[in-house]
């Protein structure tokens, strides 16, 4: 596994950067962000809406926030899905 390295914070890292707009998510072309956009704008939306309407948002936001984490996964090494093991020697004694 790679080590972290650690580094001074400054006031920029104290700052968190404001959430894209959907339109400057699209026009950023990153996916991840996009989803991101679109999860906020959908979790605004639902107070406003009844019946029908609202369960397709609900499903909508469901399926955006699970593609979300998946993307996030794969990004983050701590996350991964491919076992780090030590190489065994070889016994070619059951073949």
């Amino acid at each position: 596994m790679a080590a972290k390295r650690l580094r001074v914070a400054t006031e920029d890292d104290a700052k968190p950067a404001a959430p894209l707009t959907l339109v400057e998510a699209i026009e950023s072309g990153d996916y991840l962000q996009i989803l991101l956009a679109q999860r906020r704008e959908i979790a605004s939306s639902l107070p406003d809406e009844k019946g029908p309407a609202k369960a397709a948002l609900h499903r909508q936001l469901s399926l955006i926030s699970k593609e979300i984490t998946a993307i996030q996964m794969t990004e983050d090494d701590d996350h991964s899905v491919v076992a780090e093991t030590a190489d065994e020697a070889w016994d070619g004694t059951g073949y």
